[in-house]
């Protein structure tokens, strides 16, 4: 071997040998700017619709952990529902009634799994929640009169009593998630959310209703906590 090519592969040796591994991260984060609803009720404008009652991927992210890790895990997002119920009068003397709900739940997933944080244990958290009940005895109103001939009397059309009540509302939620001792090497934390809604209603009553979820941020902290933390 020649000179020069000797002290080629030294430096290349040297420069191997003295190059850094790939640290562990400590932070990450992820954003979704999707709105998306329940199917059913009201649509949601320019978002999409989901089935009720069916996880959905909001966010994800990747991150090198060391040897003894837990991850602090920061999910915000802006939520909406809407509820409308109705009730109606009738001839019998009946109570009119109706509910709706609606609502949205979030959770986390590590590497694909429902993630054990604390107080989750995969069912998901309630980020908001609705239920409205609406309930009435109604009867009928006189709408037109008029004089009859001879000694009837007087004729009348009768209509049902409506009482209808509407709420939307929006609002931005945010749950801290902690995962304890995730091990080494790199993980993928996934957000999911879910919308629920149900509407009902009985002797003329009547309900819609929906939910929504929108912007969101998740920030994903590596930390290492005292041993004496446990839930």
């Amino acid at each position: 071997m020649k000179l020069h090519q000797f002290v080629v592969g030294m430096l290349a040796l040297a420069f191997c040998a003295s190059a850094p591994e790939a640290e562990a991260a400590k932070a990450a984060a992820s954003l979704s700017k999707v709105t998306v609803c329940g199917v059913g009720g009201p649509s949601c404008l320019a978002g999409t619709q989901v089935q009720n009652g069916v996880w959905q991927d909001v966010m994800s992210s990747s991150i090198k952990t060391a040897n003894i890790t837990d991850l602090f895990i920061d999910v915000s997002m802006v939520t909406g529902l809407y509820t409308s119920t109705t009730v109606k009068g009738n001839n019998t003397g009946t109570e009119s009634s109706a509910v709706a709900m609606g609502g949205v739940k979030v959770r986390v997933l590590l590497d694909g799994q429902p993630a054990l944080t604390f107080p989750d244990r995969g069912d998901g958290i309630t980020f908001d929640q609705r239920v409205q009940t609406l309930t009435a005895k109604l009867g009928n109103i006189f709408t037109d009169c008029f004089a009859q001939g001879g000694n009837t009397g007087t004729g009348c059309t009768l209509d049902p009593q409506e009482l209808s009540l509407a709420l939307d509302t929006t609002s931005a939620h945010s749950f801290n998630y902690i995962l304890l001792n995730v091990g080494p090497g790199m993980h993928t934390v996934t957000v999911q959310a879910m919308v629920n809604t149900r509407a009902s209603g009985n002797d003329g009553g009547t309900a819609v209703a929906n939910a929504i979820y929108g912007m969101g941020t998740m920030t994903v902290d590596a930390v290492a906590l005292t041993n004496s933390f446990l839930f």
